[in-house]
C-alpha cells in the first residue's frame, strides 16, 4: 500500500471516529434524524476533499481513482455515518462522466425509470442535490429494454432533444419530498423531479454505469459494516466471561467467529475484485463482477449480522449498542441495489447468454 492511501485511510478513519460516536449516531436514527446536527460532519468531509475523491478535478472533483474512493466508503460503512458519503462519491463520478459540473454540497443518485414518475427511497433526498440518471420508457427495445437508437426524451422537460434515450436530472434540494426511512432509520425518500430540475441528454450506458456505482458502493458500505461487526462482537466474546472463563474459549464460540470470519472475508474480497474491475458499461467482466459483489454482499449480510446478535445476546439489541447501530444497516444495505436473489439471477442470465450467444463461458468466466 502506498503512503498516500495509507494516509487516507487513517484521516477518514479518525474524522469519522470524531464525529460518529456511539450515542450520536444513535440519535440520528428514525424520526430523530437532523440534517443541522450532521452540518459539522459534512464540513468536515468537504474542507478535507474526501467527498469528491475519484472524480477528476477539471469537473470539480479531487482527483484520486476508484480504489481511494472505496477506501472512504468502507469506513463511512464502519462508521456508520449518517450522510451520504458513498451517494455523493457515486454521483460526482455520474456527473464527471456525462461532462457536467459537480454542484457543492451533498448529493445523492439515483436511477429512474420515467422522469414523470417520482424516485422512490432516493438515500437523503430531503438534503441533498439528487443526480438521476434514466432511459426514456417509451423509446426503449421490447427485447432488452435497452434504448433505442434517436429516441425522444418523453414529456417537455427536454423538448425536441434526440439523445438516443438516456438522460440525466440534477435536482438542487427539491421542494417536493415525502420523507421516509429505512430499518436503520436513515433517510430513504420519494422525489418528484420537477420541471425546475436541470436535465440533460447524456451517452449511452449512463444509467447502466450508475447503477453499477450504486451497487459497488453498497457493497463497499456493506463491507465496512461487517468488518465492524465482527470487530464488535470478536472484542465482545473475548472479554465476556461465562463459567469462569471468557467466552471466546468455547469451542462453539470460536466455530461461529470463524465462520463470521469467513463471510467478512469472503465480502470483502469481492468488494475489492469489483473495485479492481471497475463499474464497467454494458456486457462484460467489469459488470459481472460488481453484480457478483453485491448478491455475495447481500448474502453475507444475514449471515454476519445473525452471528453478531446470537454472540451478543440481548445486549446487541438495546437502542444505543455499536451493534445495533450497524447490524441495521446491514440489514437494511443488504436490499437496497439488488437484493442476493437479483443480482444472482443476474449473473445467472448474463452466464447463459455468454455461453449461447456471446463469447462463451470460459471467457466469461475468466475476463
Amino acid at each position: 500500500m502506498t503512503a498516500e492511501r495509507e494516509l487516507l485511510r487513517t484521516t477518514i478513519a479518525d474524522l469519522l471516529n470524531e464525529h460518529c460516536p456511539t450515542e450520536r449516531v444513535a440519535a440520528a436514527s428514525g424520526d430523530n434524524w437532523d440534517a443541522a446536527r450532521w452540518q459539522t460532519l459534512w464540513r468536515a468531509l468537504e474542507d478535507t476533499g474526501l467527498t469528491l475523491v475519484g472524480s477528476p478535478a477539471e469537473a470539480g472533483g479531487s482527483g484520486g481513482d476508484l480504489a481511494a474512493a472505496a477506501d472512504i466508503a468502507m469506513a463511512a460503512g464502519a462508521a456508520a455515518a449518517p450522510v451520504p458519503l458513498a451517494e455523493t462519491l457515486a454521483a460526482a463520478m455520474v456527473l464527471a462522466r456525462a461532462g457536467l459540473d459537480i454542484p457543492a454540497g451533498p448529493l445523492t443518485l439515483a436511477v429512474a425509470a420515467d422522469p414523470d414518475v417520482p424516485l422512490r427511497r432516493v438515500p437523503y433526498g430531503r438534503w441533498a442535490t439528487t443526480v438521476a440518471v434514466g432511459a426514456d420508457p417509451a423509446d426503449t427495445d421490447p427485447d432488452t429494454g435497452a434504448p433505442a437508437s434517436g429516441a425522444l426524451i418523453s414529456g417537455a422537460l427536454i423538448s425536441g432533444a434526440r439523445s438516443g434515450g438516456e438522460w440525466l436530472a440534477v435536482a438542487s434540494r427539491p421542494v417536493r419530498v415525502q420523507a421516509g426511512r429505512n430499518l436503520a432509520g436513515e433517510p430513504r425518500d420519494e422525489v418528484e423531479l420537477g420541471a425546475e430540475a436541470g436535465f440533460h441528454v447524456v451517452p449511452a450506458g449512463t444509467a447502466d454505469y450508475a447503477q453499477g456505482l450504486l451497487r459497488l458502493f453498497r457493497s463497499l458500505l456493506i463491507a465496512g459494516a461487517a468488518q465492524r461487526a465482527l470487530d464488535l462482537t470478536v472484542a465482545y466474546v473475548n472479554e465476556r466471561e461465562q463459567f469462569g472463563r471468557a467466552l471466546a474459549r468455547f469451542p462453539v464460540v470460536q466455530q461461529e467467529i470463524a465462520r463470521m470470519a469467513g463471510e467478512v472475508a469472503l465480502i470483502t474480497a469481492a468488494a475489492q475484485a469489483a473495485v479492481a474491475a471497475g463499474p464497467g458499461v454494458g456486457a462484460g467482466g467489469a459488470v459481472a463482477a460488481v453484480v457478483a459483489a453485491k448478491g455475495q454482499a447481500s448474502q453475507g449480510a444475514g449471515t454476519v449480522a445473525a452471528i453478531a446478535h446470537q454472540l451478543h445476546g440481548a445486549i446487541g439489541t438495546t437502542g444505543e449498542h455499536r451493534l445495533r447501530l450497524t447490524t441495521t444497516r446491514l440489514w437494511s444495505w443488504r436490499d437496497e441495489d439488488g437484493p442476493a436473489a437479483e443480482c444472482f439471477a443476474e449473473l445467472g442470465r448474463s452466464a447463459l447468454h455468454a455461453a449461447h450467444r456471446g463469447s462463451g463461458l470460459w471467457p466469461w468466466l475468466t475476463g
